[in-house]
């Protein structure tokens, strides 16, 4: 293993990017491209709007929360690897525009709960149990969708163009939220979301015509013990998704329970928070733009590394640092966090069949997501036994020893930039 100066001092280089107008020129890509901006506004909104909705029922609480989005986190990481298997079979476009359409209809209802002043802890858990088990059918398909539009020299600025659709969405429904929430309510905030669902999963259905369903000729448990056979055949996918499922652990408890939970004491509940995640969405949106010039030689080891900005970023939490610091840590998980993504994706994309990609990228899914709801079950009942800033700082020795542990692996320094279908065997 050659040492981080390595591959940061030489691996580093730019050239131009295929140009956003290029992308801009084919109808489907544009989209493609308006349906994650619409989509991540509502993306934007929902943590905000469930977050401080819960905590403010007569029986939320930090507990309360946790319920709520572990049973929202449970059914998607189940349904994962059968949704890989669905989504191959149908075609990417349309397993994405139903899931969508459906999620409109669900998160409408609780948003019209908490308007009626009907919302429960157990009946909010109930309907994000069917939310999560959408999700879960939604999420394998996406991955490849950029694949079905797309050239494949253009995927890694096609992805990273997509990026910067998704996070400026979620810049601006951040800002929403928090104000929508603190003045409206969150019925109202999750009622946007849900037309933002709606939007999204109409203009992806236009794409249907675009889709490849591919047909084994096998029986879906047949198709679903190849896909596996394919996925842990790559080491280096395997060694990162071990090392996500420990991160994607902490970060979502502190994200999504613990954060809320500071910020009601420290930065001013609902708008406090949604500028610290309005700040890390900045950030997802810089780095989607670097990722789309930046060409590194060992792209996964590389984005492995800048990973290490989450436990950092929880340190601020531990430390209830002053909000602009936060915000800085914020920002600079989210850069480091999109830089990952994009890079992640384009090698899926090049070196996993494309016949396999869904079922390879639901397997991927199922390992990186399988602890989250451990996370976000523990995380409010952990402020029982614990303080909160001993509780962001357990987070963050987690988050340092899965990036550490992937580094450790030898297949996922191998795996260079220039690796594809045509080199599948030495990047194993």
């Amino acid at each position: 293993m050659e040492p981080a100066g390595g591959f940061l001092a030489a691996g580093r280089t730019y050239h131009r990017p295929v140009s956003i107008k290029t992308l801009a020129g084919m109808s489907e890509y544009r989209r493609l491209f308006s349906s994650r901006l619409i989509s991540n506004i509502g993306n934007g909104v929902a943590p905000i709007a469930t977050a401080f909705g819960v905590l403010a029922l007569p029986d939320g609480s930090p507990t309360g929360l946790s319920i709520v989005l572990a049973a929202q986190a449970v059914p998607l990481v189940l349904v994962l690897p059968i949704g890989g298997v669905i989504a191959d079979r149908v075609g990417r476009p349309r397993m994405i525009a139903i899931c969508d359409i459906l999620l409109a209809g669900v998160v409408a209802t609780i948003g019209l709960l908490f308007i009626t002043g009907l919302a429960t802890v157990p009946l909010l858990a109930l309907l994000n149990v069917l939310a999560g088990t959408l999700n879960g059918l939604w999420y394998p398909a996406y991955p490849g969708l950029a694949t079905d539009v797309v050239p494949d020299e253009h995927l890694q600025p096609a992805n990273a163009y997509m990026s910067v659709a998704g996070n400026g969405g979620f810049i601006v429904g951040a800002a929403i939220g928090g104000t929508l929430v603190a003045t409206a309510g969150s019925g109202w905030a999750i009622l946007l979301d849900a037309a933002t669902f709606l939007v999204a999963g109409l203009l992806v259905f236009s794409l249907r015509r675009f889709s490849r369903p591919y047909h084994s000729g096998e029986s879906p448990l047949r198709d679903l013990v190849d896909g596996w056979k394919v996925f842990i055949s790559y080491r280096w996918i395997v060694a990162v998704v071990v090392a996500f499922s420990f991160i994607v652990m902490v970060m979502r408890g502190a994200e999504e329970v613990l954060g809320p939970v500071l910020a009601n004491e420290e930065y001013g509940g609902p708008t406090g928070w949604s500028a610290v995640l309005a700040a890390m969405a900045v950030g997802l949106l810089v780095g989607a733009f670097v990722a789309s010039r930046l060409r590194i030689e060992r792209p996964i080891a590389f984005g492995m590394f800048l990973c290490l900005a989450l436990p950092a970023w929880l340190i601020t939490l531990a430390l209830a640092a002053p909000l602009p610091v936060v915000m800085a840590g914020a920002f600079a998980w989210g850069f480091a966090i999109e830089v990952f993504q994009v890079l992640w994706f384009t090698a899926l994309q090049r070196n996993v069949p494309s016949e396999s990609l869904s079922r390879v990228s639901s397997y991927d899914a199922f390992g990186s997501l399988i602890f989250g709801p451990i996370g976000l079950a523990a995380a409010g009942p952990l402020l029982n036994v614990m303080p909160i800033a001993e509780a962001f700082a357990l987070a963050a020795l987690v988050a340092v020893l899965g990036v550490v542990a992937a580094l450790l692996v030898p297949s996922v320094w191998r795996l260079r930039r220039g690796d594809g279908h045509a080199t599948m065997v030495a990047a194993h």
